[in-house]
């Protein structure tokens, strides 16, 4: 348990050094062309905002892992009694891996749709596989749903279950993050729809630069879920 702690802290602080050696580069003074584009001068303002965001995040999830343990170990130390309820394991539903699968499957779509290129064959791989990423990330949402009502319906769990109310306020506080992340993906796909042909140079860029700022939005968020998921499998 203390070493899937040390492990989950680990990954943690190798975020937050990254994001404290990002913003200590202060990228919000450099301007330039999109790596990979040619289309245009854009600010990296927006990447800034989003580095900043996901170390609030970091902190989040580190505040709710290290409470799911000091629950864990109380229970485990023998300390629980009286009004405190003793840590009855949960039995996670097998739909979870296949949730999983499904979120890789969307983070790998969206990397690819971040890699297109300017021409009419790329735009269409582009808004093909980003379509795809929102899809399976809709098909995750909806399968830890039916996770949660899987759990529920076998009348072992319900809200005096510390196992049990953990594991909803983790899989929900992600899936909320995934939301949020989908607002800004419905936009961009939009965007997207509405076709480049006509669209300004950097409007062009801009697009680029919100389809690669998707791709790290999902890739860390599929990096927190496999933390998640590897931590409620081993309690």
């Amino acid at each position: 348990m203390f070493t899937l702690l040390f492990i989950g802290m680990g990954l943690s602080m190798v975020v937050a050094y990254v994001l404290i050696r990002r913003l200590q580069e202060k990228p919000w003074t450099q301007h330039g062309i999109l790596e990979g584009s040619q289309d245009g001068l854009t600010s990296s303002a927006p990447k800034v905002g989003l580095w900043a965001f996901l170390g609030v995040v970091t902190s989040l999830f580190l505040v709710f892992i290290g409470a799911y343990f000091m629950r864990l170990d109380m229970s485990h130390g023998g300390i629980a009694s009286g009004q405190m309820q003793g840590w009855a394991p949960v039995d996670e539903p097998g739909i979870l891996w296949v949730n999983t699968i499904a979120l890789i499957l969307a983070s790998i779509a969206i990397q690819l749709a971040h890699g297109f290129d300017s021409s009419g064959r790329g735009r269409i791989r582009m808004r093909r596989y980003f379509n795809a990423a929102g899809l399976m990330t809709m098909a995750f949402l909806i399968g830890q749903v039916l996770a949660w009502r899987e759990l529920y319906a076998t009348g072992n769990f319900g809200v005096s279950s510390p196992a049990f109310s953990f594991f909803v306020l983790l899989t929900a506080i992600h899936g909320l993050h995934l939301v949020g992340g989908l607002f800004v993906w419905s936009r961009t796909a939009s965007r997207i729809r509405r076709g480049l042909e006509q669209a300004q140079l950097q409007e062009v860029a801009a697009l680029r630069q919100s389809v690669s700022l998707c791709a790290t939005y999902w890739h860390y968020l599929l990096m927190i879920w496999l933390v998640l998921f590897t931590i409620m499998l081993s309690t």
